[in-house]
């Protein structure tokens, strides 16, 4: 403006370094005026435009000179600012229109009202499911759009965030409403019901194509015997929780069949369940399926690199079978891996977080690998967070008759009928392939008859049967124990209990134990018979966390003396 003979000194409260001046100016804020202050200019809140400021050039006698030149700055100015509110609102139109037609093109209705119940947006999706069109609903009230009081409600509610169920215009919608507190504002996404119910159904099945699925559930396991009914229950318990599980078990005693259903059970059930058999793979290529690899990371691998298995299984569970089978190489890998929550594909060097549940599984004595040096005591810890340990068939013969009529069943022979003799046989044997092989020798028995019952004359020869392992003993072959047997059979059952727990157990609580128990044992005097039992191979001893584990060996004796299915 040319005036220049006035100095001024900026102040604000708390401005440490000020001019003490007699005269201040303040637009409305005297308040704010120190009080060495003489005397105040109180100009008001006021906007400076063309009129203020040739007013003020007239009051100080300066029209003439500075007329013009102000009149010319300011005409300027004001066509600069014409220019950047065209260019601004023209960048808001495309901006506007941008996010129309991506609010458009999203698959649901979307709706936001404001804190006044008035609808903000209204996409043309919504529009189609209501048969209106979007302009008649932007601006009005939600109560002059919709008739139905509980879904007005539940929109309007910005307690929390929720999911419901309405039926509008005679279409059923899922409503999914969240409040954004910032804007104060509501939005509601409206998902047609049943597309939404065949979209995931066709998702389910393209993850049951590629193997990405948990089939099983505990329904499926099979059985009417105490000990695998207490299984499944301590399984569903937990799979409540999203710690690590080590499944032990023989071949044929249902370990992935478990997996499954602890998944299915899981708050993990809408994810992906993948599952690899380490038995069944080389090293080298089971450490690229797990972690995956970068383009070049070696020769032959894929252009593009490929993602490991617990990316895919990101937000699920992934079951490593056999786990008992990897070589100390890996398991160092897959321990950090368990321990950090995090990987790197073979040749890369970014570090991707995972959130993936780990169930292991192993049919062999990870203790006894662990005392030869075969296997990480460290990674048995982290895998055994949660631990069941599955029955074998023979330890659970009350199973077998329930489990005949459900493989007849399967087979589509429900109407055939097992000799009594026949049954007994299956009874009586050893099973040491477990349900599987029990599974096998029902197909072949049905295979091969010829009426519509399975005789003595169905059965196949010895040699189908699967031999007893090496370190397995038969009934008639185990050891008596000496001294009071009363002793070691409570020692037995309270060693195999603790275990089905997942629980640590040593001479002091045993001891412990025995206080509420009818003799009162000392630390001492179980040293002397735990000893006894390990000496059978009853049990196995290990030093730490692990305790005290009661070997197939020793559940065979228990069974036997107890005279009792497990």
């Amino acid at each position: 403006m040319g005036i220049n003979h006035i100095r001024y000194h900026p102040f604000y409260p708390g401005k440490k370094n000020y001019a003490e001046v007699k005269i201040a100016i303040t637009p409305g804020e005297i308040n704010l005026v120190p009080p060495f202050i003489q005397e105040v200019v109180n100009i008001g809140p006021r906007l400076i435009d063309i009129t203020t400021l040739m007013t003020i050039l007239q009051h100080l006698h300066l029209m003439e000179k500075k007329g013009d030149i102000v009149s010319e700055k300011y005409i300027r100015k004001i066509i600069d600012l014409s220019q950047k509110l065209s260019k601004t609102t023209k960048e808001s139109d495309r901006l506007n229109k941008h996010l129309k037609q991506v609010l458009d093109g999203v698959n649901d209705g979307i709706l936001a009202v404001n804190n006044k119940g008035v609808i903000t947006v209204f996409n043309e999706n919504l529009a189609h499911m209501l048969g209106m069109h979007s302009t008649k609903a932007i601006g009005r009230n939600l109560q002059d759009i919709f008739r139905n009081p509980e879904l007005i409600g539940f929109i309007l509610d910005d307690s929390r965030e929720e999911w419901g169920w309405f039926s509008i215009f005679q279409t059923d919608v899922i409503v999914h409403r969240f409040y954004l507190e910032t804007e104060g504002a509501i939005v509601a996404t409206f998902k047609n019901a049943h597309e939404t119910i065949e979209v995931e159904k066709t998702i389910r099945r393209e993850l049951v194509k590629k193997g990405y699925i948990a089939k099983y559930t505990f329904q499926d396991i099979q059985g009417v015997s105490s000990s695998i009914q207490k299984c499944k229950q301590i399984a569903a318990k937990i799979a409540k929780t999203n710690l690590t599980v080590l499944i032990e078990g023989e071949s044929g005693t249902g370990k992935e069949l478990f997996a499954s259903a602890i998944h299915n059970e899981s708050l993990r059930q809408d994810g992906p369940f993948l599952a690899v058999n380490f038995s069944a793979l080389p090293d080298d290529l089971v450490e690229s399926e797990l972690f995956g690899y970068e383009e070049g990371a070696f020769t032959g691998a894929k252009k593009g690199g490929k993602v490991g298995l617990f990316e895919q299984a990101n937000g699920g569970t992934l079951f490593l079978d056999e786990i008992g089978d990897i070589s100390l190489k890996l398991q160092a890998r897959l321990l950090r891996v368990l321990q950090e929550k995090e990987i790197m594909r073979i040749g890369g060097n970014k570090i991707i977080p995972i959130d993936v549940r780990i169930i292991a599984a192993t049919n062999k004595n990870l203790l006894h690998m662990i005392e030869q040096g075969t296997y990480r005591a460290d990674l048995y810890h982290r895998l055994k967070i949660l631990f069941i340990h599955l029955p074998e068939l023979r330890n659970r013969k009350a199973d077998i008759p329930h489990l005949v009529k459900v493989f007849l069943r399967q087979s589509g022979r429900s109407h055939m009928q097992i000799m009594p003799e026949v049954m007994e046989h299956l009874i009586r044997y050893q099973w040491n392939g477990n349900v599987r092989e029990l599974k096998n020798i029902i197909d072949y028995m049905l295979a091969v008859c010829d009426e519509s019952s399975i005789t003595l004359d169905d059965l196949p020869s010895e040699s189908f049967f699967q031999p007893t392992a090496a370190n397995a003993l038969s009934r008639e072959t185990l050891e008596e124990l000496p001294s009071d047997t009363e002793e070691f059979l409570f020692i037995l059952e309270t060693i195999f209990t603790n275990n089905q727990l997942g629980e640590s157990i040593g001479r002091k609580k045993i001891a412990e134990k025995t206080q509420a128990w009818k003799k009162d044992l000392s630390e001492q005097q179980l040293r002397t018979r735990l000893k006894a039992l390990e000496a059978r191979g009853f049990i196995l001893t290990s030093r730490g966390r692990t305790g005290i584990k009661l070997t197939s060996s020793g559940l065979e004796y228990l069974t036997k003396k107890e005279n009792r299915p497990f």
